[in-house]
């Protein structure tokens, strides 16, 4: 396991968008409604978000993007870094982030690169964001991490296994480093478990096309093993007792996954917020979205919160990280 820590790396706000069209598991055709009921209670999973084939993910970052910078007041010529994480780019070359930085015209000294990451993503991110940051001579540099999946147009639409729970959405954050602070405001603990990195793939299907698939038994065994261990080193590292964040943050796998990680840590049903019900499983995106719906509804005490993302790879990471921004975006529909 990677343990890292960074100081004065803040995230400042967020910005969340959903494509408009919402699919409803209730009334979902490839299922009985005896079904639809059952998959509803135990995933927590009613309603997804589906893009259309004609929406890019780079349609929807760069809407991101743009309303971040409002919020925000950033300049584009103060943005420093600009990455993306993402598994379902349009295009293999040239990279995502590149292309936004050319249609958006960041400056030539803007960094910017993708990360091919799934659930896990938003938290990489976020640790290669404030590493980047924490090593610029300029003062208080700023970057933008964007993260989400275009998940349904990875699958097939008649797979029972995985178009009830895939959703699709994106987030941008803006995070910013002040190089006046010299305190600790994040810990992380990166880890993978490569072995596992067929419980959710691609494979190729009779018509020799490739489709995301999942087995649910093996999602399920890694991720309730590996993510309380990952949290619990994440506090010792940090030297901080498990009812000292506010909130526990799960990527938002399904109901089932995160219920049995929060009672194997012991955690009060309060200070874990869902986004799942009204979203379904958005990748990497699905921790920032749930922190623009469900965290505003924890109370906040230290200041501090727990985000745990787990899934393709098999990828964990875990950051107990302070968390005070001057906004966080329930989602818009684009």
């Amino acid at each position: 396991m990677a343990l890292t820590k960074h100081k004065g790396i803040e995230i400042t706000g967020i910005v969340n968008v959903v494509p408009q069209t919402t699919e409803d598991n209730l009334e979902l055709e490839l299922l009985t409604p005896e079904e639809r009921a059952a998959l509803v209670n135990h995933t927590g999973i009613r309603f997804r978000k589906v893009a259309p084939a004609s929406l890019t993910i780079r349609d929807l970052f760069e809407v991101a993007i743009v309303k971040l910078l409002d919020k925000t007041g950033w300049k584009k010529e103060e943005v420093d870094v600009l990455i993306c994480v993402t598994q379902s780019p349009e295009m293999i070359i040239p990279s995502v982030s590149c292309r936004l930085h050319g249609d958006l015209e960041f400056p030539e000294s803007t960094v910017c690169f993708d990360i091919n990451s799934g659930c896990s993503g938003f938290v990489y991110g976020l640790n290669t964001v404030g590493a980047l940051l924490s090593g610029m001579e300029n003062k208080n540099p700023k970057a933008i991490l964007c993260c989400g999946d275009f998940s349904t147009h990875l699958i097939t639409s008649t797979d029972k296994s995985v178009r009830p729970i895939f959703s699709d959405g994106v987030a941008a954050i803006a995070v910013e480093r002040n190089s006046e602070n010299e305190e600790i405001t994040g810990y992380f603990n990166l880890g993978t478990a490569g072995k596992g990195q067929h419980a959710i793939e691609m494979q190729e299907e009779e018509d020799g096309k490739q489709a995301m698939k999942l087995n649910g038994i093996d999602v399920f065994g890694y991720s309730v093993k590996l993510v309380p261990e990952n949290i619990q080193k994440l506090l010792e590292f940090s030297q901080k007792e498990i009812t000292f964040p506010d909130a526990f943050v799960f990527h938002q796998a399904n109901k089932l996954i995160n219920e049995s990680i929060r009672r194997k840590l012991g955690i009060p049903e309060e200070k874990v917020p869902y986004s799942i019900s009204e979203y379904g499983n958005t990748a990497s995106a699905s921790i920032p979205l749930t922190l623009g719906t469900g965290w505003r509804n924890t109370e906040k005490h230290s200041g501090w919160i727990v985000v745990s993302g787990f899934g393709v790879g098999f990828s964990v990471a875990s950051a107990l990280i302070r968390f005070n921004p001057l906004f966080c975006e329930p989602p818009e529909e684009y």
